[in-house]
Order: structure tokens, then sequence, then C-alpha cells
């Protein structure tokens, strides 16, 4: 049979790099992505626009993958605050149609969540932790995978837990990363939380497991991030230091002093020693995961 992979999201930050890597790989007879937008110049890719919005079973069939990673979402924590039935749709019902036709068709699904459904109290949380979402984006994403535990119940799925990613969108597109590099070449002033703290993964980095995850035989709930859990304010004078900024203008504030928005948690850091067991990927702590995105994977 041949091996089909679908990447869903394939526009976004993490999406294009999953396209990329598979199309390097060889490892993929077909590699098929959705775009919402403008369709990307990547070769050797099957694009289909898809507006998450619609039904997508008509495009899951057409494709018939024998593998999904899955990673569209609406992930403004902000804008699904505000349109929660969009951010329903989204991240719940699309997760439940590719749920369907995996346990239907025998297909694995990698479905990521985030590190956000936890309330941010204890930090560096396990798989067994309990989670306890503080906004409505949280909320779907959770729902959604208790959408794929439940439709999938012989397993042959994975739901990955990701912590906040870093790194360039190979598509060109603009995202806080890109902000914060921008800002600190030009001597602009960053604002940056000293008291929300996350277990940063580059965005190339997350790419590789996940695609190693994709070939791999373990099936439930895995905890995805980097080795070093820090704080927005720590990662900004870090990427400083892999830029050469000399003297960056990063200003220190909490959460407090930026009210208004989805409600966030402070401390979201990850325990990863089931995914350090599992994959032979390296998870990168931010200095070499930076220094990869800065030279160029």
């Amino acid at each position: 049979m041949a091996k089909k992979l679908l990447i869903t999201g394939g526009t976004g930050t993490l999406g294009s790099h999953l396209v990329r890597q598979a199309i390097a790989s060889g490892a993929w007879d077909e590699v098929h992505a959705t775009n919402y937008s403008q369709r990307p110049n990547f070769h050797k890719v099957f694009w289909y626009p898809m507006d998450a919005r619609q039904p997508v079973g008509a495009i899951i069939e057409r494709i018939a993958p024998t593998h999904i990673l899955h990673t569209l979402a609406l992930a403004s924590p902000d804008i699904c605050e505000k349109n929660k039935l969009e951010a329903w749709q989204v991240n719940v019902s699309v997760t439940q149609s590719l749920a369907e036709y995996a346990a239907q068709n025998k297909a694995r699904l990698i479905y990521t969540s985030t590190d956000l459904v936890f309330d941010g109290v204890q930090g560096n949380y396990a798989e067994s932790d309990t989670p306890q979402p503080l906004n409505f984006y949280a909320d779907s994403k959770l729902e959604g995978e208790q959408a794929v535990r439940e439709v999938m119940k012989d397993g042959h799925f994975v739901i990955v837990r990701l912590a906040n990613l870093y790194g360039s969108n190979l598509n060109g597109k603009e995202n806080f990363f890109t902000e914060m590099t921008r800002a600190l070449r030009q001597s602009s002033e960053l604002k940056l939380f000293t008291d929300q703290i996350r277990s940063v993964m580059s965005a190339s980095n997350a790419a590789a497991c996940l695609l190693e995850l994709a070939g791999l035989s373990f099936e439930g709930l895995l905890h995805l991030g980097g080795p070093q859990a820090v704080s927005r304010y720590e990662f900004g004078q870090i990427l400083a230091r892999a830029m050469q900024v000399k003297n960056p203008s990063i200003k220190k504030i909490t959460m407090a002093q930026m009210p208004g928005g989805a409600k966030r948690p402070a401390n979201v850091s990850l325990k990863i020693t089931q995914a350090q067991n599992i994959l032979t990927t390296k998870l990168l702590a931010p200095e070499e995961g930076l220094k990869r995105e800065i030279e160029g994977y």
C-alpha cells in the first residue's frame, strides 16, 4: 500500500516545516497538504484549499491518506474567545471528521493539541496530570482530544500536546517570532512577560519529531516541548544573544500589566521524559534551536 501523508494546516508555521521535511525525507509516496489562503510554492506536494468551516469529508475521501498530521487550528486564544462558534468548528468538528475517517480506514492520526490545556499553577505537567483550561481555545483543543479518543477506540492515534513553538513560517507569513527578530534588528522596544513560562520548541524540531512519530507504533498521549522552560522575557534575551544583538531593548512586564483578552496560564512547562524515551530526534534547548533557526535548518 502506498504511504500517503496528509498535513492539515500546511501554510502554518509548523505545517510549513512539516511539508518541507516530509518532501525532503523521501519516506512518503505522496505528500498532501491543505492551505487556507495563497497556495505555497512547494514542489512535489498536492495542495487542497480548505475552509475549515465547511465539511472536510470530501477532501479526505479524495486523498485517502494512510497517515494524517493534523495541525490545523484556530490558535489565537483572543480570537477564539471572540469567535467561539468558528473556534469550535475548526478545533473540534474538523478534528472529529478526521478521526472518523482514520477510524474507518485504519489511518494513523497525529493530532496536535496544546500545553494551554493546563491552568499553569504547578508547571512541569506530565501526561497523567489533569487538564484545567482557562480559555476557550484551550477548551476547544481539549474537546478535540476527547473527540479523537471517543471516535478512535481501537487506537492508532497520538495526541501530542505541544509547547509554544518558535521559528519562521517557510511560506513567508509573519508570526510573533519574526516580529521579535525584526524588533531586535531595528533596536525597537520589546515588552515581554516574566511570568508566562513554557517549554519552548522550534517549529523545525517539532516537525522532525512529529514525522518520526508518524512512523512509530506508539499510541496515546504525548507531551512534546524543549528541555528548558523559560519565560517570554528569558526567551527574548536568548534570542538577542543568538542574533548577536548587544544591549537589546527588552522590557520586563507581567501579565497583570496587559489586561484584556483571553486568560493565560502562568506556567505550563511540560514534562517530556516520555517523548525523550520514545523519539530518537533530539529535543533542542532554545540556544541550540535558535542557532539552527538563524543559520537555516
